[in-house]
């Protein structure tokens, strides 16, 4: 598992906050904090809650749970050249990819010559 602790100091000095400061912020006591952040104890959810907000932090981030993938963004006519391209039966898909990349080869090279 992440180390919890080690992020939760790195966000800590980041803010250039001290324990006492966070302790003040949280009520959080230092004891505790100190043990989340040495790895000695682990913050329940809701104190784990009151720190990820105070460092500006998502769970995900403290915890590195990364999206399985990374969400892509499509213009309008790339939404309509891929709803077109779902249309074809998965012979013409093939066939318009061969063209497509022949096309895309062409042209760059015209873009070379002015």
């Amino acid at each position: 598992m992440k180390n919890i602790g080690l992020t939760l100091k790195k966000a800590r000095e980041n803010k250039n906050y001290t324990q006492k400061h966070v302790m003040e912020l949280t009520g959080i006591n230092r004891k505790s904090l100190s043990g989340y952040e040495n790895n000695v104890a682990e913050p329940d959810l809701n104190t784990f809650a009151i720190l990820a907000r105070l460092y500006n932090l998502s769970a995900d981030e403290i915890l590195e749970i990364k999206p399985p993938y990374t969400s892509i963004k499509f213009s309008k006519l790339e939404k309509g050249m891929l709803c077109a391209f779902r249309n074809l039966t998965e012979g013409k898909q093939q066939e318009f990819l061969v063209q497509l990349e022949a096309l895309v080869k062409y042209l760059g090279t015209q873009k070379d010559l002015h």
